[in-house]
């Protein structure tokens, strides 16, 4: 429910306090969890019930509702997962006698295998930047940077020049739940980064790594923007997300020869899981080949 209309010791707004203070989620998760508790308690009210007062019918309802409306599996996946998670947190807290949840199976996930931009198509990206004025020397490090970590857009915009140990060629991330980890940075953003912070002056340890001309730091829209302008000046039939070039690194260094539990640790992955996912790209590029190739494909 909108947290301006619920009261201030409401479950759901304990619910948000918990997961931000407590289970030290992302402040992506928690938004993420506030969103969909909105949606949820809107579906709600056109029945005249609340969120402690629902049954195992209005969440299926609901997610028929979803369904309906041409949502995908994984949005159907994740709410029920943020539902599952309130519920929970509720029944510990006796707020709740009966979780309308607790019998419900997650819905099926159909595996859709990420867009992954080429290393030619990557190349091309990163010569489009060719000015040399302090916002082109800016743009460089941040485009070298991302596919240089394969870090996710909030954690190189979260960096800060205290994080980039230039002398061991590391930088420092903060990912989910606020974790660190430590990833190398090649020489060529380890250059770029260097030019880019001569010009810039900016010299504070709590400084933006890769900021704003102010010296603020950079917005996920603002990154996304920078993307698709390098992108159509590149040529690209498709400009590449922050996460798509998270995905081409992963997926460039496994088909270099790296071992998944190697890049599982640089992508901060806590499951193995998870990173396999690239394995099943790469399998996809392989049957391509074949089938384009081989004389009895």
């Amino acid at each position: 429910m909108p947290e301006q209309t619920a009261s201030p010791d409401s479950p759901e707004l304990d619910f948000l306090r918990w997961a931000e203070l407590e289970a030290g989620l992302s402040a992506n998760t928690v938004a993420a969890y506030r969103r969909d508790l909105q949606d949820y308690g809107a579906f709600l009210k056109g029945r005249r019930r609340s969120l402690d007062k629902c049954r195992t019918e209005d969440v299926l309802d609901y997610l028929r509702s979803l369904r309906r409306d041409g949502r995908a599996e994984t949005t159907l996946a994740r709410r029920l997962a943020c539902l599952r998670s309130f519920y929970r947190f509720c029944e510990a807290e006796r707020e709740l006698k009966r979780n309308p949840t607790a019998a419900l199976e997650t819905p099926r996930r159909w595996r859709t295998l990420p867009h992954v931009p080429s290393a030619q198509e990557v190349d091309r990206l990163l010569a489009a930047v060719r000015d040399d004025s302090a916002r082109g020397l800016r743009d460089r490090a941040l485009l070298e940077l991302l596919y240089a970590t394969g870090a996710r857009v909030s954690e190189i915009t979260g960096a800060r020049i205290r994080d980039l140990h230039s002398e061991l060629g590391l930088l420092t991330l903060r990912g989910k739940g606020g974790k660190e980890r430590i990833v190398p940075v090649g020489r060529p953003a380890r250059e770029a980064l260097r030019a880019h912070l001569e010009a810039c002056g900016l010299e504070a340890p709590d400084a933006p790594l890769v900021g704003s001309l102010r010296g603020r730091p950079l917005t996920r829209d603002r990154v996304l923007r920078l993307l698709r302008e390098y992108a159509q000046r590149a040529g690209l039939k498709r400009a590449p997300s922050p996460h798509d070039l998270r995905h081409a690194y992963a997926t460039h260094l496994l088909e270099g020869g790296a071992d998944i539990r190697a890049v599982q640790d640089l992508l901060g992955h806590a499951s193995v899981a998870t990173t396999q996912l690239y394995t099943h790209v790469q399998q996809d590029r392989l049957k391509t080949i074949h089938s384009k190739y081989h004389p009895r494909a």
